[in-house]
């Protein structure tokens, strides 16, 4: 026996005159479970009802961390399944088909419903309400809506993927205008950079190769045209030609490019005009289908819904209670013990 107790102190014989008392301990268990039913019977657990959805993900889709991604969507799907938007579209069904309905709320709603979910796969969608009845009409039409809200989404994220590869196209075409505007300009000043030799010696000499080469060059920047069909490099003098011959040559090289400079700039505009509207659109688009893609889908698994059932039995209720009941009876007996040793030891 610890040193620390007083020898009138026995937690074995304690024990036993616990034990001993049994009838009591019965006694409370007993109450327990009489008090338990008669909560089960004065306030009666709401039905559930439940059904069940079918949620793929391509997952051979290519993204930075597809796990991630994947996840984000599964939320969106569950804010979606649970939003104002979608119970308001739930409860106006509703009430054409039971008055009841017309007075309750979005909100009224939610308190009523569950999503239950791990990852993709089979999804429960769980109504809980007093009447066994209006549980299995509210969850049907929950998910009727939710199969409904889904095959309008999946039409929107064709028409995203459509719109998104349209806008992609045309701001590479404008960032490609942009470098060209600004390749064009770097050859602007190259050409009228170019000065006659006004003196006949010079004139009459031969052009320095690096000369040549930066006209060569631009011939063949300027003209994309295979080397056969170039006019500007079948056009540009013999490499034992003087300088001055190239005179007429940089003149035609500057106004091939500023026309097609002119050409450009006159169809920036457009360009502008048509990625802002494709980028309203897109925004658009993603907005109205809840920024869910198309590599997301809901199927209906189980056409079937389960039948409502009570969450909780009468005898079940009682068994809790009287369990409940018989704890807190062996913490008091535990309690009254520490006490009376305390006391002893004291």
């Amino acid at each position: 026996m610890n040193a620390s107790l007083s020898p009138e102190f026995s937690w074995r014989e304690e024990f036993f005159a616990l034990a001993h008392r049994w009838y009591l301990f019965l006694a409370l268990f007993l109450i327990g479970s009489a008090v338990g039913w008669l909560a089960a019977n004065l306030l009666p657990a709401p039905y559930r009802a439940e059904a069940d959805l079918g949620v793929f993900y391509q997952s051979d889709a290519i993204f930075r961390n597809v796990d991630d991604y994947k996840n984000w969507e599964m939320g969106q799907l569950q804010a979606l399944i649970l939003s104002d938007y979608l119970l308001t579209l739930v409860q106006e069904r509703l009430s054409q088909q039971d008055s009841f309905w017309q007075s309750q709320t979005p909100a009224d709603l939610r308190q009523r419903l569950h999503v239950y979910w791990r990852n993709a796969g089979v999804w429960h969608l769980v109504a809980e309400d007093p009447n066994p009845q209006r549980a299995a009409q509210l969850v049907t039409v929950w998910k009727a809506v939710v199969l409904e809200e889904m095959e309008r989404i999946a039409q929107l994220t064709h028409q995203l993927k459509q719109v998104h590869a349209e806008l992609q196209a045309i701001a590479q075409a404008k960032v490609a205008t942009e470098q060209r505007l600004i390749e064009l300009q770097a050859m602007v000043a190259v050409l009228q950079g170019w000065q006659p030799w006004s003196e006949a010696n010079l004139a009459e000499q031969r052009l320095p190769p690096l000369q040549r080469w930066r006209l060569l060059e631009i011939a063949l920047r300027l003209d994309q045209s295979p080397a056969a069909e170039n006019p500007l490099l079948a056009s540009l003098p013999a490499e034992d030609a003087p300088a001055i011959a190239y005179q007429p040559w940089v003149e035609a090289a500057l106004a091939s490019v500023e026309t097609e400079r002119e050409l450009l700039q006159a169809g920036m505009p457009s360009l502008e005009a048509r990625l802002s509207e494709l980028t309203t659109q897109y925004n658009d688009l993603a907005a109205a289908s809840w920024y869910l893609s198309l590599y997301l889908g809901v199927d209906e698994l189980n056409a079937e819904i389960k039948a409502p059932r009570p969450l909780r039995t009468e005898p079940l209720a009682a068994l809790v209670g009287g369990v409940s009941t018989l704890l807190v009876g062996l913490l008091v007996g535990s309690a009254v013990l520490q006490w009376r040793r305390e006391t002893r030891g004291g």
